[in-house]
């Protein structure tokens, strides 16, 4: 519990440090950057060849001597896969960097890219193995101190300085990770000249791992398609305002996702398979309190979203829609996401899987129509929308499991009454210019926001109780 704690207080690190190099290298460095990076990040993680959690699998399920043998042998054939991995990135951005316009990237910078690809899929691998042996600490420190500190805290010293680019300090973080996996690898494990032989990994555990390639290949394009159909279809710009847009608004998420852990361990200590009346409650009373918590964020948005996106950088300004707009769709498919949490948390997994493959193909079908359009504020949209018909689904199917309405109408009608109050002060504010008076009235709004909800928690937790 104290590691998880300390992960979750580093993970702040990188998104500040992102965003801060965003502002500095706006205007086509680090649109090019994070395309890039994009795809390097994708073919890591299909490099794995699903081997990373196999170990974690085959630890329990072998001989500590056959696991060892199995260990190096899963790490050559990662190597191998990883190279391969940087033979396609550097064949696919041969022919396609031309399609995007605006693209700066030049073949050493490619490179430096691209030769991240085997450092992080080993890392990955070794942090895996340390794993088994009860060991959080180096990933905790390589994941999310070195790798983000080096890369952009190297960036910004870069930028001050006139020093090197993004990609050479992504590589060096890159290695730096590396060597910290390596180093707590080598402390468990050792190494000896046994250790060394040309073997394939147990059949078993191929069995195992291999089929998670596929969803690894579906989880990673869910990520970053998006940014390579903006790449093709609208340029680098669209790229940058839509990368900054939805690290904003994907922080945002993590407020419901802090609950999910909770959640997930209320909906099965009791052992239930349906939805009780219990269950139901717990579902109401965390959407109401996480609705309302993102509602409050969303009003922040509204009044404030576009100076801060202007106080980064001047190529931002025009991003200021697509913010809203994937504010608005995270605070209105809460019901949805939370939906989607329940049918994992009673064991249907597979119906929570139909769900994202839908989510999946309605994204990609409304990227390929609305980037050429909108751009950036087109792929949020398509994001946002396949976000609203996944959380649908899931609603369906979960009413259909249980055959019984989900949402209780006490919990709905509060919400209804926070969201007439949000559309009002949204409403306000385009015709509230002057920035005192913006200031007055985002006051009022947010305090009153504060006060209300405060109040009607402690009735809605007194409801909760007898279930």
């Amino acid at each position: 519990m104290r590691m998880v704690m300390l992960d979750n207080l580093l993970r702040p690190v990188e998104p500040l440090l992102t965003l801060a190099c965003a502002s500095f290298y706006a205007g086509g460095q680090w649109g090019s950057f994070k395309l890039a990076e994009s795809l390097a990040y994708l073919l890591f993680h299909l490099s794995l060849l699903g081997l990373d959690r196999g170990l974690v699998w085959w630890f329990g399920q072998s001989e500590s001597s056959r696991y060892r043998h199995d260990l190096f042998a899963s790490l050559r054939l990662v190597l191998l896969a990883s190279l391969v991995g940087i033979l396609i990135m550097l064949g696919t951005s041969a022919l396609g960097s031309g399609d995007v316009r605006g693209l700066e990237m030049s073949w050493r910078n490619l490179l430096a890219i691209s030769a991240s690809i085997p450092l992080l899929a080993l890392s990955e691998v070794l942090y895996q193995a340390n794993l088994n042996q009860r060991d959080m600490i180096a990933r905790i420190l390589g994941k999310n101190v070195v790798l983000p500190l080096t890369t952009f805290g190297g960036a910004l010293l870069s930028h001050w300085i006139s020093g090197p680019g993004l990609p050479f300090w992504f590589l060096l973080g890159a290695l730096g990770n590396f060597l910290v996996a390596l180093g707590m690898f080598l402390k468990l494990h050792g190494f000896s000249r046994a250790d060394v032989h040309t073997d394939l990994p147990s059949r078993p555990l191929l069995g195992f791992s291999l089929p998670l390639v596929g969803a690894d290949l579906l989880s990673g394009l869910m990520g970053r398609v998006d940014l390579m159909l903006l790449g093709g279809l609208s340029g680098i710009r669209a790229v940058e305002i839509y990368n900054v847009v939805m690290m904003i608004g994907r922080s945002l998420q993590t407020i419901r996702q802090s609950f999910e852990g909770i959640l997930l361990s209320a909906f099965s200590r009791d052992g239930a398979v349906g939805l009780t009346d219990a269950l139901r409650a717990r579902l109401n009373h965390a959407v109401w309190a996480i609705g309302n918590l993102l509602g409050l964020a969303l009003l922040a948005v509204v009044f404030w979203g576009e100076t801060l996106l202007s106080f980064m950088n001047s190529e931002y300004r025009d991003g200021y829609m697509a913010l809203v707009a994937v504010t608005s769709m995270t605070y209105l498919n809460v019901f949805g996401d939370l939906s989607g949490l329940m049918l994992q948390g009673l064991g249907r997994s597979r119906s929570w899987t139909v769900a994202q493959l839908t989510g999946f193909a309605v994204n990609v079908g409304a990227n390929l129509l609305l980037i050429p359009r909108l751009g950036a504020l087109g792929g949020v949209l398509s994001y946002g929308g396949a976000l609203l018909v996944q959380g649908a689904i899931c609603q369906y199917l979960l009413w259909r499991a249980s055959e019984r309405n989900l949402w209780l109408w006490e919990y709905l009608r509060s919400l209804l009454l926070f969201a007439a109050v949000l559309i009002a002060a949204s409403l306000a504010s385009l015709w509230v210019e002057m920035f005192w008076l913006r200031i007055l009235l985002f006051t009022i709004a947010a305090s009153g926001w504060i006060w209300a909800y405060r109040k009607r928690a402690k009735h809605m937790q007194r409801q909760l109780e007898p279930a």
